[in-house]
């Protein structure tokens, strides 16, 4: 009988995983429920090469307070005085003389409009670029929060291996007072509940690091217990409309942000070299001015000037504009090579993992899962000892924990190809 009751351990100690015990209420205040849709809206105002896009976009958004001014030079301002002597009168004329002299230089070939266009092309690269970030930081969250819900799928394998190993202990401890076996037996439940121990508290610190990262991304302290609420205990499912290779090329070459940012570029270098060549065109000066040289003497008038573009017509600028544009175009052409290669990588990747983990679900996990009940009848009739207890719930444990690899593996693979690609593939999760 005694035999038999830690046998029905055994089996009741490898069902189907089952979700943490409700909490108590001082649990509760400790704890946070974290969906992946919580953590999305969460880690786009903390993860930091996000915020950083983010930031940096409005820098270049503020530039178009100074690119939209009317007048971009400020108006000069002279002033002379002092004292007249006039000699040629009779009697000598004395009095103060003074003159002030102003001027203010017109844009007379639509500089300002020139600039408002530049700025609006840096605008438009910094917005893709800020989508590339998003897409960047989409997955580092998602592949993050797979990694800590799988990790707490691990701890809750290697607790119910503990429940067993000690059941199997006091069965051993039990049967050795009734002198129904030998030490041997109670010194291996004895090594193997040691063994489970550490393998606990090796799953609890991987838990707490990977919950640590999460809450990092997510803005949250480390002292908050997360509890993820999203489900990743199945294979990832994509978008049926994208399962072929060529699909998937035409997609992230259309939606790629970082070859988007690099297009853009383009039309933002046009438009620089639009703005040099306007600013090459010189400003119109006009000036006034009013002078008193003697009580009676008085002068109006004003003045037009214009600089004569001889010798600097923005050459260099123009020309350094040029060879950014070859370089763009090279930049463009290894992104294309690059993102081919990654979405290619990445759909050999997930499609050799499916595969794997559909073969794991149907013919490992199940025969696994049927030896307790074989070890339970070979018990019952005498056949097998505690050593090839322990070796099954080991192997079960291991299979079990194999098979949570290879989960996490598709799934960071499925995260990789949508990243490749650069739009949201992934079913159910949100965008």
């Amino acid at each position: 009988m005694r035999h038999l009751g830690v046998l029905l351990l055994i089996s009741a100690a490898y069902l189907p995983l089952g979700r943490t015990p409700v909490a108590t209420a001082e649990e509760r205040t400790a704890r946070r429920e974290l969906s992946v849709r919580d953590a999305l809206q969460l880690g786009a105002d903390n993860i930091p090469q996000l915020v950083r896009a983010k930031m940096e976009q409005k820098v270049v958004e503020s530039r178009k307070a100074g690119a939209g001014l009317w007048l971009s030079q400020n108006p000069y301002v002279t002033v002379m005085m002092g004292k007249r002597t006039e000699k040629t009168s009779d009697p000598v004329a004395t009095g103060l003389q003074y003159q002030v002299h102003v001027e203010q230089a017109l844009e007379i070939a639509g500089q300002r409009w020139a600039r408002l266009a530049a700025v609006s092309s840096q605008v438009q690269v910094a917005q893709a670029q800020t989508s590339f970030a998003q897409v960047e930081a989409r997955a580092l969250l998602l592949s993050t929060y797979v990694q800590a819900a799988l990790a707490d799928q691990r701890l809750v394998v290697a607790h119910r291996r503990e429940e067993l190993a000690s059941q199997l202990l006091e069965s051993a401890k039990a049967r050795l007072e009734l002198g129904a076996t030998g030490a041997l037996d109670a010194n291996l439940a004895q090594i193997e509940q040691g063994r489970v121990r550490g393998d606990v508290a090796q799953a609890e610190a991987l838990l707490a690091s990977r919950q640590t990262q999460l809450g990092i991304l997510c803005g949250l302290t480390p002292q908050t217990k997360l509890v993820l609420t999203t489900d990743h205990s199945a294979p990832p499912q994509l978008e049926t409309s994208v399962d072929r290779l060529e699909a998937l090329y035409a997609l992230a070459e259309k939606g790629r942000a970082d070859l988007l940012a690099i297009r853009r570029q383009q039309s933002a270098l046009s438009s620089d070299v639009s703005r040099l060549r306007r600013e090459a065109i010189p400003n119109l000066t006009v000036a006034f001015d009013y002078q008193r040289d003697l009580p009676g003497q008085d002068f109006v008038g004003g003045t037009v000037g214009l600089t004569f573009p001889f010798w600097n017509r923005n050459q260099g600028p123009i020309a350094q504009v040029a060879a950014q544009e070859l370089q763009r175009q090279a930049e463009e052409r290894l992104l294309l090579t690059r993102i081919r290669g990654e979405v290619a990588v990445a759909h050999r990747k997930l499609a050799l993992l499916l595969v794997q983990v559909k073969a794991f679900e149907k013919d490992v996990l199940p025969p696994a899962e049927r030896n307790i009940e074989l070890l339970r009848r070979g018990w019952q009739a005498g056949k097998f000892d505690l050593f090839r207890v322990i070796t099954a719930s080991r192997e079960l444990t291991e299979t079990r924990l194999r098979f949570l690899d290879l989960l996490e593996d598709l799934w960071l693979a499925a995260i990789e190809l949508e990243r490749a690609v650069g739009v949201p593939l992934l079913v159910g999760v949100p965008s």
